[in-house]
């Protein structure tokens, strides 16, 4: 007879496959950075130990799990409750991992095992609908065939006693012997069936997904949204090295589908945070312009026009931005753009005058937002509040000392002591003498000086000491990274009486030749200038940082020459397939919608169409047949129809011989002949046939006797297909005479 599965087996495989489940959650959750990255990885890791050493769980006495393990879960959910009141969302993730943890390797009944596979799930949407990631779709499509079989396995076991508390033995088990159990006793028609199932499933949930009204769970449960810090060199206040340490990671942190690769022709700075205020080596947001936010809301498809789009032209471009999450609250933005649009109702902060944008609070999940007409100029103009006051300065009003602490003042303001202030004074008179120069000419003797006397290197030198760290690294430095060098830019222009100011971001990026479109990564983090031209009342970006830094350098006033890295091959591809979940799945709403179902109906329409002209020239084709039957070519159209038919008949009496054959090449010798196959499925025909009051005695007995024959064959000893094949057609006459037997 064929092989089953004992119910150890049985439960053997229940438990490995929701081992695998647990994984699954776990790596899914392992995107909500619940636990930190370090521990995340332990955690996975000592779970796929345990399920690769599944005795080790199981000598676990089950008192323990009940009297200590349940208790101390307990303990720590409420623990974490109280410490994160204010965020319940984190300490309700962690609970739902401590959960499946317990209920993936304490013993557990069949109700428990539906418990645990429900918390699986929820973990994998939640974390889902949280980041918003590509992984969300994998983590789907590999826990819902695991699942099929989970509950398949769970639905085998119920009802007998033998499922109620069952000790799984684990003394003899081998992954291998287990295997090889499972490959011998599967039937490839359930395994088809199973999987035209699945196919099923991932079809008609795409059509419910196109099909169903467009949402936001965040903003429909508002509780379904959790906070993370930025990037040191992206937040309020930036220090030494920050930015330069971002460079070393290749992540992707912004992805811009735009038009075309030669829609940029300059080299693109994308602009986070402008930082006034500087003091003992650090950049930060002044406490005035921190109170001058404003929050307000931009409505789904309204625009928040700049205030300096005099320049910009009216190309009508739009470029959308998929910004990751955990990089900064604040939004990366080219120099000028026309208008700014968002896919939804956001509290944004707005500091006009900077040119910045920022959320109410750095995003876990990726942002998208659509700009009209970026413009990535060396200048842009300065706001009225910014002329008004510095205008007021140089023009020597006695209230101007007062409100040095105030924007835009603070770009003027030097915070360092007279010692370092000396320095600084020194160094100016020694780069441009006792000449009064434009911004422009000042700019570019303090860039020559700069790039002459110092190299770039992520290690610095020269900044340690009592005085402030840039004034020392001017002094004494030889080499030094981005921040030191747009740093000692902004305090030595603020020397002479430039207002100047830093800004982070990114410059640069690469192009996906795959999809088509920019890629900017945390390698490409970087730190320049602006300084403020009192003639043309624009502020002007100032890259002082050598060309082998992170991001080429342009020239002060002009454009230098620059190409973007291409990127092909394995990686690209893997990233475009992110690209296409944002542009298919993310970014999917309601004109989409309509614009799928536009299409469908174009292609329904062109498919009857089709299929009527080819109906035509088949009734065509009929009647020159019929006019001409016996012409050559007719004759070997004919001829080939009818071989097809052949063919496909030969195929199906012949089907129980190949498909042994395939049988026997796949599994080995174990599986059951032909011959026994087929007269096991005659015997179930026939059985029904006996069964059946309105059949004659006469037909009956007849029915008996081949009964006996059939029963003869398949257990009885081995014989030739030869020889069993009368057998096989006297059953289907006797099944054939009462109409029964249907191929």
């Amino acid at each position: 007879m064929q092989a089953k599965l004992t119910i150890n087996e049985l439960h053997q495989i229940k438990w490995l496959t929701g081992g695998v489940l647990m994984l699954i959650s776990l790596w899914a959750l392992n995107g909500l950075d619940l636990l930190g990255l370090g521990l995340n990885f332990v955690l996975i890791s000592a779970m796929g130990i345990a399920l690769l050493k599944p005795k080790w769980v199981h000598s676990i006495p089950e008192s323990f799990w009940g009297r200590f393990v349940a208790p101390l879960i307990l303990i720590l959910v409420l623990l974490d409750f109280a410490a994160g009141f204010t965020n319940l969302v984190s300490p309700l993730m962690r609970m739902v991992i401590l959960l499946i943890l317990y209920r993936t390797l304490a013993p557990r009944n069949q109700r428990e095992d539906l418990q645990m596979l429900l918390l699986c799930l929820f973990s994998i949407i939640v974390s889902g609908a949280i980041t918003v990631s590509l992984l969300f779709a994998v983590h789907i499509l590999l826990f819902a065939p695991i699942a099929m079989v989970f509950l398949l396995i769970v639905c085998l076991l119920d009802g007998g006693p033998e499922s109620i508390n069952y000790p799984i033995n684990w003394n003899q088990f081998s992954f291998k012997r287990l295997i090889q159990r499972v490959w011998h006793v599967l039937d490839f028609r359930a395994f088809l069936l199973c999987g035209l199932l699945f196919a099923f499933v991932v079809f008609v949930s795409t059509g419910v997904f196109i099909l169903i009204p467009r949402f936001d769970l965040g903003q429909t449960i508002p509780f379904m949204q959790m906070e993370t810090k930025p990037r040191s060199g992206f937040s309020d206040t930036v220090s030494l090295s920050s930015v330069s340490e971002i460079t070393e990671d290749r992540s992707v942190a912004l992805r811009i589908d735009g038009p075309n690769l030669a829609s940029i022709n300059f080299l693109p700075y994308w602009r986070i945070l402008v930082l006034d205020r500087y003091e003992s080596g650090a950049f930060s947001l002044s406490k005035e312009l921190g109170s001058f936010r404003r929050q307000r809301k931009v409505r789904e498809l309204s625009e928040w026009v700049p205030g300096r789009v005099s320049s910009v032209p009216q190309k009508r471009e739009q470029w959308t931005f998929y910004f990751e999450g955990g990089v900064s609250e604040y939004l990366p933005l080219p120099t000028l753009f026309q208008s700014i649009r968002f896919t939804k109702e956001y509290e944004v902060q707005l500091l006009p005058d900077l040119h910045v944008i920022g959320l109410d609070s750095v995003q876990r999940s990726t942002f998208s937002y659509q700009i009209d007409n970026p413009v990535w100029n060396l200048r842009a103009l300065a706001s009225s509040h910014e002329n008004k006051q510095f205008n007021c300065y140089s023009n020597g009003c006695d209230h101007v000392k007062e409100q040095m602490s105030d924007y835009p003042l603070t770009t003027l303001n030097l915070r360092l002591d007279e010692a370092d202030q000396m320095l600084l004074s020194k160094l100016n008179t020694k780069i441009i003498g006792n000449t009064e120069l434009s911004t422009a000419e000042y700019s570019e003797r303090v860039l020559s000086h700069l790039q002459s006397n110092f190299r770039y290197s992520l290690k610095p030198d020269g900044i340690e000491g009592a005085g402030d760290p840039i004034v020392n690294w001017l002094n004494s430095g030889s080499a030094g990274h981005c921040e030191l060098y747009a740093g000692a830019f902004v305090l030595l222009a603020r020397e002479a009486g430039y207002p100047a100011r830093m800004v982070v971001g990114f410059v640069g990026g690469s192009w996906n030749s795959v999809e088509n479109f920019f890629v900017v990564r945390n390698s490409d983090a970087h730190a320049w200038a602006e300084i403020y031209d009192f003639e043309t009342k624009e502020w002007l970006r100032i890259d002082p940082t050598p060309g082998n830094s992170s991001a080429v350098n342009p020239e002060v006033l002009e454009v230098v020459d620059f190409e973007f890295e291409i990127e092909a091959g394995m990686w690209a591809w893997v990233d475009s397939l992110r690209m296409q979940w944002y542009r298919r799945v993310i970014s999917f709403d309601q004109d989409d919608q309509m614009e799928m179902a536009t299409s469908l109906i174009d292609l329904g329409d062109s498919f009857l169409e089709e299929l009527s002209a080819r109906f035509e020239e088949w009734i065509d084709s009929l009647k020159a047949w019929i006019a001409q039957p016996f012409s050559r070519e007719n004759l070997l159209c004919l001829g080939v129809f009818l071989g097809f038919c052949l063919g496909a008949f030969f195929l199906w009496r012949s089907f129980y011989r190949w498909s042994h054959w395939l049988s026997l090449l796949l599994k080995g010798s174990e599986t059951l002949s032909p011959n026994r196959k087929q007269a096991s499925r005659y015997m179930a025909k026939v059985r029904v046939q006996i069964n059946d009051s309105d059949v004659d005695d006469a037909h009956v007995q007849v029915l008996q006797d081949i009964y006996t024959q059939l029963k003869v064959l398949r257990f009885g000893p081995s014989v030739a297909i030869k020889a069993a094949d009368p057998i096989f057609k006297e059953a289907r006459k006797a099944l054939r005479g009462q109409r029964w037997f249907r191929s």
